[in-house]
């Protein structure tokens, strides 16, 4: 059984926000860590994808929790 591999791409399709902006998000914790493939390259799961799209969305594009500050 062949399970369906999800992108950045998939993921920034729906929020309208660049690649370069979720990576960073990875970077800070705010969305969870992709798995990666045997090049490299990021994918998530469908499911991985939906609760990563509802968090972004429900957190207005993170503007409403406190940012880090930088050490």
């Amino acid at each position: 059984m062949n399970i369906k591999k999800y992108r950045l791409k998939d993921i920034q399709d729906k929020i309208d926000r660049d690649k370069t902006t979720l990576i960073r998000w990875e970077k800070e914790g705010l969305i969870p860590q992709a798995k990666r493939d045997s090049r490299g390259w990021r994918y998530y799961s469908k499911s991985e994808v939906k609760n990563i799209i509802d968090m972004i969305l429900s957190t207005d594009y993170f503007r409403n929790i406190p940012h880090r500050s930088s050490i």
